[in-house]
């Protein structure tokens, strides 16, 4: 006679739950390393980055093109080392067999009590015994129950990956507090937000910028140096479009960041800009 009544369901359900709190905690476990991973290769990403801007003095041009860089490859890092091992497909199958490995007191019971409770009930009452299953199902349960849910399994590699997590963290802080000063200047440019002529760090403010002056009169030049130190700051200037730039020393006043030049006899239309550092 056959019955129509769920056959040791309880057990069967027991034994997927643990299945999944197995495949929970591997995703976890990968999460957690990918991250790791992420923050490390940002952190090599945001110091290259940083040393191209100061390489190329933080021009508009550089930190567009270095933030368009520094964005694809994060996004590239995040979909390689976080999503796609996270979206990866895990059979019930697949993570008995990963448990078994690691828990050799399971014996194989837990991956034919998957394959069989995976089938339901009025298949196995067909396939096998009831009985028979019912006492597989059964053992591997408390096997299962033996290894605490197969909680151990991940443990200490979940510990290992945030021990790692914690320590990319640690090392990305200190860089940037303690490193060079184009790493602070070079993450706060990298940000997407603001103009790239704002971003740049470096500065130097030109008196009196654009100004109409009296024939033969002198004229004074102040160049005041932010974000920067440097002991040469230099003075081009021209009176002919087609003729070279001059070049004049302005000499550092007591202020500091200070540099200033007389001009003297100013007698033409007169282009002029300073240089420092490159």
């Amino acid at each position: 006679m056959l019955s129509n009544q769920p056959l040791f369901t309880g057990d069967r359900d027991e034994i997927l739950r643990a299945i999944r709190q197995v495949r929970n905690r591997w995703r976890l476990r990968v999460a957690l390393r990918g991250v790791a991973v992420l923050l490390a290769a940002a952190l090599g990403t945001l110091v290259l980055s940083a040393w191209g801007l100061e390489v190329y003095r933080f021009t508009p041009a550089a930190i567009i093109i270095f933030r368009v860089l520094t964005y694809a490859a994060l996004i590239g890092f995040g979909w390689w080392f976080c999503i796609r091992p996270v979206l990866r497909r895990i059979s019930d199958d697949q993570v008995a067999l990963y448990l078994e490995e690691h828990e050799p007191s399971l014996q194989a019971a837990v991956l034919s009590a998957v394959e069989e409770a995976r089938k339901g009930d009025r298949v196995a009452a067909f396939d096998h015994s009831p009985e028979l299953v019912h006492k597989l199902i059964e053992s591997a349960v408390e096997k299962i129950r033996d290894v605490d849910m197969g909680r151990a399994v991940e443990h200490r590699k979940i510990q290992g990956s945030s021990g790692w997590l914690g320590a990319a963290a640690v090392v990305a802080l200190l860089l940037f507090m303690f490193g060079p000063a184009y790493l602070r200047h070079g993450l706060v440019a990298l940000l997407p937000m603001g103009s790239a002529e704002a971003a740049s760090p470096y500065l130097i403010d030109l008196l009196p910028g654009d100004v109409t002056v009296a024939r033969g009169a002198d004229q004074e030049i102040t160049a005041q140096l932010q974000g920067f130190e440097t002991d040469e700051v230099t003075l081009f200037m021209r009176s002919d479009s087609n003729a070279p730039f001059e070049r004049l020393p302005l000499i550092p006043l007591e202020d500091q960041g200070l540099f200033e030049v007389l001009l003297f006899d100013v007698q033409d239309t007169t282009d002029y800009f300073v240089e420092a550092l490159g």
